[in-house]
């Protein structure tokens, strides 16, 4: 292996080179590049997986908006019943084990609370609040329900695997020291916090200060494009429910559902894209949206405040399309699966990762082994 140690030399050569010339051509992006290195104290407080630091930076200031007219009292009173929720049931409980997963009791629990909130306390016409709030009510307390029962007693003795992954590249990706993951640990969780407080409430905050006493053509499709999602959602999970059955009863444990004999009609939504469940999730969270529009639309502000609370809808779905794609969803997933099963290897180099059909200019990780392990080795 004598020309292995010039060749690399000179492949690192030429990186540094590029990246002074890029540099210099664009003293912008050397500063990005120098804040998301491996190393950066960036890293503990980045908002989610893969958005830019732009992205994080409008993701924490454009929710003010909600701070202006008819949803500040609204907006102030479900962050005050958020972060009294989150911190004895989720901060607390992760500060003493180092656990994340507590987060998975506590996010879904409080869109139950967000629900109720905007429901009770808001002052907008009570069928647009009763429909945007069913809506969340139903799909907040699908979740939290399966979560009370399946965490019970709540001691975990280890971290689910999504959130073993998030140490793994908080280490050996981010290059971040092990003893801040404490420190991590709390910024994520209250991120989850913050979501519920902000971008996520975003729009059940604009639905339930909307006084107009007419429901829109919007908000009626949104709310028939999130029951399509939802019940597609669910079914994809009662199809996971029978594979694990199966699994367990023939005792094996190399199949991946989607692939043969787990390729059949019972399992249909498998064979579409490797996460259905997490794709009709991130509908729903469309819809949500899309319901919100006309409350935006109707609301007497500001060109800036409604700029604000624009953005803010917009960030409620490109965070969590983020989240489900590789902060806490497929990519997690996938890490340990193509690590255990050759199959599931071969499942990846034919099947889209997310997205049920075919979208152009979207990766869809058709690459064995994704995420690139070697990355995080």
């Amino acid at each position: 292996h004598c020309w292995h140690w010039p060749v690399s030399q000179t492949l690192q050569t030429l990186q540094c080179y590029r990246r002074a010339q890029r540099r210099r051509d664009c003293p912008t992006m050397g500063f990005f590049e120098d804040l998301t290195r491996p190393g950066s104290y960036f890293h503990l407080v980045k908002g989610g997986a893969r958005l830019h630091p732009l992205e994080t930076l409008l993701l924490m200031t454009a929710p003010l908006a909600l701070l202006s007219g008819s949803t500040r009292s609204l907006c102030l009173a479900n962050a005050a019943l958020q972060v009294a929720w989150f911190l004895p049931i989720v901060q607390l409980p992760a500060l003493l084990t180092e656990r994340l997963s507590y987060v998975d009791i506590g996010w879904p629990w409080g869109l139950v609370l967000l629900a109720v909130i905007c429901m009770v306390q808001g002052d907008g016409y009570f069928y647009r609040r009763l429909l945007g709030c069913g809506c969340l009510l139903l799909h907040g307390g699908r979740m939290a329900l399966g979560a009370t029962v399946l965490f019970f007693p709540y001691k975990f003795k280890e971290d689910l695997p999504r959130y073993q992954y998030a140490k793994v590249r908080f280490i050996k990706q981010d290059g971040m020291p092990p003893t801040l993951w404490w420190l991590k640990i709390q910024h994520d969780t209250l991120q989850q916090c913050f979501a519920n407080c902000a971008p996520l409430a975003a729009p059940f905050l604009l639905l339930a200060s909307n006084t107009t006493p007419t429901l829109a053509t919007l908000e009626i499709v949104g709310a028939c494009l999130w029951l399509c999602s939802w019940g597609l959602e669910s079914l994809a999970d009662v199809q996971m429910l029978l594979f694990r059955k199966s699994l367990a009863k023939d005792q094996c444990t190399t199949a991946v559902i989607g692939r043969a004999p787990f390729n059949t009609s019972r399992f249909f939504l498998w064979t579409l894209c490797r996460h259905p469940n997490y794709f009709f999730e991130w509908m729903c969270w469309n819809s949500f949206v899309l319901m919100a529009m006309p409350s935006l639309w109707a609301l007497d502000g500001s060109p800036l405040v409604k700029l604000g609370l624009g953005l803010t809808l917009f960030y409620t779905s490109r965070m969590f399309y983020d989240c489900l794609l590789y902060w806490t969803g497929a990519e997690p997933a996938e890490y340990f699966s193509a690590q255990k099963r050759a199959e599931y290897r071969k499942h990846q180099e034919e099947v889209r990762v997310f997205f049920p059909v075919e979208v152009p200019w979207v990766d869809h990780c058709r690459v064995a082994g994704w995420p690139a392990q070697q990355e995080l080795k």
